[in-house]
């Protein structure tokens, strides 16, 4: 009986010691699967946009695989059309917001759509070239 009671003992002690800790480890949960929304433009052009960063990369769909790359940064758009950066409130500074930006095609052009600050881009494209940019924050118009 005694033998039995150790043993016992013993093999809840293991089990307490090989169980999986519940205590959180403060690590940032990433959502790989959001940050890169790939969208099809039509007329062989396909978009990556970046929900994290604001980048929009198009390409010309081939038989061997996409041409033409072309690049758009909508932070430097908007301030080459004299908007001001805009300031995120300080709970959000220093951190990657998947799904921040919204990327849409409205009647042939491409809207994006800043989620948190309430700016938005729209561009006409043609052949995966985004001309006549505009920018509006709606929160102040």
């Amino acid at each position: 009986m005694k033998k039995m009671i150790i043993m016992l003992l013993l093999l809840s002690i293991f089990t307490a010691l090989a169980a999986p800790s519940t205590k959180s480890e403060g690590r940032p949960i990433i959502q790989y699967d959001k940050r890169y929304a790939p969208i099809n433009l039509g007329k062989g052009i396909i978009a990556f946009f970046d929900t994290v960063e604001g980048i929009l990369n198009t390409a010309l769909v081939s038989k061997t695989g996409f041409d033409t790359w072309r690049v758009y940064d909508i932070k430097k758009i908007a301030e080459k059309n004299g908007k001001t950066k805009i300031e995120v409130d300080k709970i959000f500074q220093n951190r990657n917001i998947h799904g921040r930006y919204k990327l849409n095609l409205i009647d042939g052009k491409v809207t994006i759509t800043d989620t948190l600050t309430g700016r938005i881009w729209t561009c006409r494209h043609s052949n995966g070239i985004c001309d006549i940019w505009k920018v509006y924050d709606f929160k102040k118009e």
